[in-house]
């Protein structure tokens, strides 16, 4: 707070004298007809002053915003990543230690893996959010079907279904065009958002269904929620929610930019903290697919 006071008592010390001398030249301006001129050109010219001195502090408080964000993004991710590589330590000190039988090795290796997963995840992101900033994320789209690529996901990522309860409401037949790497990966991000951010298991519901030129999947949980003037910026780079600060804010960004890529949108709906999530995507349709895909 103290770094930031002297920033905005200079701007409005600014704003009042830029005001105070637009008055005194208005008034000074006005008290003869040849002055007319005069007072116009003053008055575009201290116009100016106010609205240059507004942009200059509007982008010094977003850049100390952004700067305040990324201390927070690298603590986060200081912390999803150290967590499970100390888990993963442990474990592999108990089992070196230790003569453990079958069902404690089982155990052991099962939780080790999700712990690679937890790692593996969060590199990708990383990686993701790299390449989206850099304007460096290749798109290779092709025809699929959404019920289906749904289906391999959650087939490929056994993990999801191991911590959640996912109840299907597929339409079929719904083609559209999509890079199957990124669009599976942005899933992947809501589908895991959803568990994570749930008490004990999750409940999600996956729908998918057409409406006109466009496919709309929806993505809902019963977990923490999110305060409804947090569902925009829930989105942006590095923000996390207020209710629940975990993770490393880069997950629903990358959604968002991978959903734009499809010329689609994303968006969320939650009553409040404690009344769980839906996201819902929007992406235009492909006609007669069967014969092009």
């Amino acid at each position: 707070m103290k770094k930031s006071f002297f920033p905005i008592t200079a701007f409005i010390l600014a704003q009042l004298a830029g005001i105070t001398i637009l008055v005194l030249w208005i008034v000074w301006s006005a008290s003869g007809p040849s002055h007319v001129w005069w007072m116009i050109q003053g008055i575009l010219l201290m116009f100016l002053v106010i609205v240059g001195v507004t942009t200059v502090f509007v982008s010094y408080t977003k850049s100390r915003r952004l700067d305040a964000e990324r201390v927070n993004f690298i603590s986060s991710i200081s912390h999803e990543l150290l967590t499970p590589l100390s888990s993963l330590r442990l474990y592999l000190e108990t089992m070196q230690l230790r003569r453990l039988d079958d069902e404690q090795r089982a155990r052991f290796l099962t939780r080790m893996l999700g712990d690679i997963d937890r790692l593996s995840d969060s590199i990708t992101s990383l990686l993701g959010a790299a390449r989206i900033e850099s304007a460096k994320q290749l798109y290779h789209f092709e025809v699929l079907e959404i019920a289906g690529l749904v289906k391999e996901l959650l087939e490929t990522n056994r993990e999801l279904e191991r911590d959640a309860k996912i109840t299907l409401d597929f339409e079929l037949d719904v083609y559209a065009r999509v890079d199957k790497e990124s669009f599976s990966n942005a899933l992947k991000n809501v589908v895991a958002n959803s568990i994570r951010y749930s008490n004990g298991k999750a409940n999600v519901e996956i729908s998918l269904n057409r409406r006109g030129k466009w496919a709309f999947l929806t993505i809902k949980d019963q977990g923490d929620g999110v305060e409804p003037s947090e569902l925009k910026r829930i989105f942006k780079l590095f923000y996390r929610s207020s209710s629940n600060p975990v993770g490393t804010g880069l997950g629903l960004y990358i959604v968002q930019k991978v959903i734009r890529a499809h010329k689609g949108k994303v968006w969320a709906q939650s009553q409040g903290s404690g009344e769980g999530l839906c996201v819902n995507i929007r992406i235009p349709v492909v006609e007669n697919a069967k014969e092009t895909a």
